[in-house]
């Protein structure tokens, strides 16, 4: 399997028309090839501003090309020029699995995550759900340390670690020498609180200066 990350940059003040264009446009019947494999959309609420994230779970890149091909239809084209018109960038990343078993909770092993199949507990609504994400930038060839320094977290801080996590991946075209870490939170509080459970842990913040740039 591959994931796909695609960044949307929005013109200032054009967000809700994004919205719209999606509920008009994306339904259920024009956008199945591709709702079958969307992770979710996300709008940041902290970062970039004007910043649409979509996350995808594709079988090759063979099927996400497949899929992408079959929505771009004449009848579809209103709505590939009116939202081109809201944006001031795209950018995709192909991404795979952190190498790294414990990384990887909703994935691996025999178990996959595809939309319409639960992967959080006790989420009242996936509208209200607040995912984070966090990007790493690591000098050529220091990612393999990385990976290894995760292997000899302690069972405690593994545990903290791998609360509420999504998964681990790793860019394999786009920027280079980049992790992207996914969890997620039933509140923005819930951030807060799993940032000092790590930053409480001592063992972390070793970790953690071993492999700063």
């Amino acid at each position: 399997m591959l994931f796909e990350r695609r960044a949307y940059t929005l013109r200032p003040g054009y967000e809700d028309t994004f919205w719209q264009l999606q509920r008009k446009w994306n339904t259920p019947l024009t956008y199945r090839p591709m709702s079958e494999r969307n992770l979710g959309y996300f709008a940041t609420m902290a970062g970039p501003a004007e910043r649409i994230i979509h996350l995808y779970r594709w079988d090759s890149y063979e099927d996400g090309k497949r899929r992408i091909a079959a929505i771009v239809t004449p009848e579809r084209a209103e709505y590939f020029a009116a939202a081109r018109d809201l944006l001031l960038a795209q950018e995709s990343f192909l991404l795979d699995c952190a190498p790294v078993a414990e990384l990887n909770p909703l994935r691996g092993g025999g178990r996959d995550w595809l939309p319409g199949e639960p992967a959080f507990d006790a989420v009242n609504s996936a509208t209200t759900l607040v995912v984070s994400e966090r990007e790493l930038d690591f000098l050529p060839g220091t990612l393999p340390a990385y990976w290894d320094g995760y292997r000899k977290l302690d069972a405690k801080t593994m545990d903290i670690v791998r609360d509420r996590l999504i998964g681990v991946f790793v860019v394999t075209t786009g920027q280079l020498h980049r992790a992207i870490h996914y969890r997620w939170h039933r509140s923005l509080a819930e951030v807060e609180d799993h940032h000092t459970a790590l930053a409480e842990s001592a063992l972390w913040q070793t970790f953690q200066a071993a492999h700063a740039l």
